[in-house]
């Protein structure tokens, strides 16, 4: 038989229906509902508001003489009832009732001070508590929380604190539980042995409660162990840490000192099969076809303890071609793509895969069917359309889908209509075009400033209904998406420049979150919080409002803005000193609080704080740039701060100089006297700046292939662009200086 559950002993049925009777939560009364049927009140006093919902006139009362209430009356529908208490010098606690249409609600008043013993409260009390605080804010004094472990992330030996979850039934589910962060041991003594405790028992501690970022937890090092139950349900170690792929049946062996036991599984791919002779149980776990690994929860129920442990599944071991091996094979080679492959656009005809590195289109209705934020694992052949690698499928070939929801991120857009006319790309390069929009039936063609329409057009490929493409008929728009080729019309001789969009817009001349335009710092939040989110870097200028601290070790600070300095509106997580270079000894101190800066970076939004996020860095210090990396012979670019230049869509007019490590050499030419290489600031990163075609110093040509190697400091002089999205110095470029010598 196959089950999700089993019971055992002779009196199961009997279990079965007392696990049935669950009382119903009180605060939700046919008549009266309340938001939280438990108000907290800090040392200091204060207001704390619920909303009340209720068919009829209803009343407050049985209130204390600390506690008022405003209003106390009132009559159907919804009403924010405020109460509030004053200062106290000892904890105290009452309840208050709500009475409606013949029918009492309870609302528990609980004022915590330091000077006396908490009450102990359920983990929904604890989080009722923490649902009204403000990101990052703790309640104030110390709370006593009993709850079941029902996971557990760490118990450090090296560290001596532990970080785990409590909740009231043992469930790990949404909503229910309460982290308690780097905790300790019974009476605040240190974790040593790693064993200390485990899920399913229960445990009593005492801490600070507080809201990080929209997660209930106990702040840091605050929560100590005051009492502990050792669960009446043991469960013995299995003989594997992770069950294979393929189709497996194993036992599991439970010692409990109580009965019955109610044994489920809350995944249909692992069953509970039987109940040995020897009481063991046995459980089968389906094949895995997918390459992700999957998790599976059994819980132990008896009359008053609980145990749950987790079963983790092996994926299938992956096969196949990344994306950028796809690219490098010949054409009409039979390709399968790696499961890890991910949908990051979508046409009517095809979707867009990437492997992190590369994109390519596979086109056919199978490919069509497909959602953005799939792994996919198909096979199909690898051909080349208009230029552009492309893959095709047959009846034969398969598509299938290996995981959703994937995180998508698009590569920084390089804007292509300046040099539409002579624009080519060997890849599904990530590009912006913009132009007067112009639907004709299927085709959507774009006539582009400056350019006779007759020779050259943009062309959107088979828009999907979302982008609503029809709507900017007439109008100008910029079109952001892959490259997809370019073909010439046979008949007229026209041009068409191919994009697969991802967005289109309608045109902004100079447009918000460039160089030229940053955002200001509180629009930027509220544009976040609204649930927009600019796609790829972004400019941003603000005035430093706080400052949570700026690492030497790790090289980056955490500091918060605002448009005008008077609220923390907007973080700059992790963010790096100018151009991405880490804070030291020395530029510890760059920042101030009421320092205007410009941040660069990618931007979100963490659980409801918007954000800079990590990796961000400071352009601007009010108003200056960074010290060094002006492009002269004196001051030359540094390598990070002259590619995002470019790649901002900057022009760089002139020779400029630059000062970097080289990272990756691609060729020294003795027959063409030039070389190809990369440069980067700390030779860690291989294809940030590419010197095309240079010279020996002064011009010169190379004579032998080892006079420049990786790991070389060199300072080069020429000109700059960005050329099918990677910023170069142009051919022609020279060495002025190698490892700090000049000839």
């Amino acid at each position: 038989m196959k089950a999700k559950y089993i019971f055992t002993s002779l009196i199961a049925a009997l279990g079965l229906l007392m696990t049935a009777c669950v009382e119903e939560a009180d605060h939700f009364l046919d008549e009266v509902q309340v938001s939280s049927s438990y108000v907290t009140f800090s040392a200091g006093g204060g207001s704390v508001p619920v909303e009340l919902t209720a068919t009829g006139s209803w009343t407050v009362s049985n209130l204390p003489s600390w506690v008022t209430v405003s209003p106390s009356t009132g009559g159907a529908g919804k009403t924010t009832v405020t109460f509030t208490a004053p200062a106290a010098d000892d904890t105290r606690e009452a309840t208050a009732t709500i009475e409606c249409g013949g029918k009492t609600q309870n609302i528990n008043l609980l004022q915590v001070t330091q000077k006396s013993e908490p009450v102990t409260m359920t983990v929904k009390q604890a989080l009722e508590v923490i649902a009204p605080l403000a990101d990052q804010e703790v309640a104030g004094g110390t709370y006593r929380v009993k709850g079941i472990v029902c996971k557990i992330d760490d118990l450090s030996k090296q560290y001596g604190n532990a970080t785990y979850y409590l909740s009231d039934d043992g469930s790990f589910t949404a909503g229910s539980w309460l982290e308690v962060y780097r905790g300790l041991w019974l009476n605040g003594a240190a974790i040593t042995t790693g064993d200390e405790f485990s899920v399913g028992d229960e445990l009593t501690i005492e801490g600070s409660l507080m809201n990080y970022k929209g997660t209930p937890e106990t702040k840091e090092k605050t929560a100590i162990v005051v009492a502990f139950k050792k669960s009446l349900i043991s469960v013995d170690a299995l003989d594997f840490d992770k069950l294979p792929c393929i189709d497996t049946t194993f036992n599991l062996v439970v010692t409990a000192k109580e009965s019955p036991l109610l044994v489920t599984c809350d995944a249909d791919w692992l069953q509970i099969t039987d109940v040995n002779k020897d009481g063991s149980y046995k459980l089968h776990a389906d094949e895995n076809t997918r390459t992700a690994e999957r998790k599976a929860a059994i819980t132990i129920k008896g009359p008053t303890a609980l145990k749950t442990i987790e079963i983790t599944q092996a994926g299938t071991p992956a096969t196949g071609m990344s994306v950028t091996e796809i690219i490098a094979a010949a054409d009409k080679d039979k390709v399968q793509t790696l499961p890890s492959t991910v949908v990051v656009a979508l046409t009517t005809r095809g979707a867009v895969l990437s492997d992190g590195e590369n994109c390519i289109y596979a086109y056919g209705d199978k490919a069509a069917a497909l959602k953005v934020g799939d792994g996919v694992k198909l096979s199909a052949t690898k051909t080349t359309y208009y230029g552009v690698p492309e893959l095709t499928f047959s009846d034969t070939d398969e598509v299938f889908v290996d995981s959703e929801g994937n995180a998508v991120v698009h590569p920084e857009a390089t804007d292509i209509t300046a040099k539409a006319a002579e624009y080519s790309s060997a890849v599904a390069e990530y590009v912006k075009l913009s132009g007067v929009l112009k639907v004709s039936g299927n085709y959507y063609n774009m006539e582009i400033d400056g350019i006779d329409p007759e020779v050259l057009q943009g062309s959107i490929n088979y828009p999907v209904d979302a982008l609503d493409a029809k709507s900017f008929d007439g109008k100008k728009i910029t079109v952001t998406g892959y490259f997809n080729g370019t073909n010439v019309n046979k008949n007229t001789g026209v041009k068409y420049v191919n994009v697969i969009a991802t967005k289109i817009a309608e045109f902004v001349d100079n447009p918000k979150g460039t160089l030229k335009n940053p955002y200001e710092a509180t629009e930027l939040a509220e544009l976040l919080k609204s649930g927009t989110v600019p796609e790829g870097n972004v400019y941003a200028r603000g005035i430093i409002n706080k400052i949570d601290n700026v690492s030497t070790q790790y090289g980056n600070a955490q500091y918060w803005l605002s448009t005008d300095g008077s609220a923390a509106d907007l973080e700059v997580y992790r963010g790096f000193y100018y151009g991405g270079e880490k804070f030291t000894e020395e530029t510890a101190e760059a920042i101030k609080v009421g320092d205007e800066v410009v941040v660069y970076g990618k931007v979100k939004v963490y659980g409801e704080t918007p954000e800079f996020d990590a990796n961000n860095y400071l352009v601007t210090i009010n108003g200056k740039a960074a010290p060094s990396g002006s492009g002269t012979a004196e001051d030359p670019y540094n390598i990070t701060k002259l590619a995002d230049l470019l790649l901002s869509g900057e022009t760089v007019e002139g020779e400029v100089y630059a000062k970097g490590i080289i990272s990756q050499i691609d060729n020294v030419s003795i027959q063409y006297g030039n070389a190809q290489y990369w440069l980067s600031d700390d030779g860690s990163k291989k294809y940030q700046l590419e010197v095309y075609r240079g010279l020996w110093f002064g011009g010169a040509k190379f004579t032998s292939e080892d006079q420049i190697a990786l790991g070389d400091e060199v300072v080069v002089c020429g000109k700059v662009k960005v050329y099918n999205g990677t910023p170069e110095f142009d051919a022609n470029n020279k060495i002025i200086s190698l490892n700090g010598k000049t000839e």
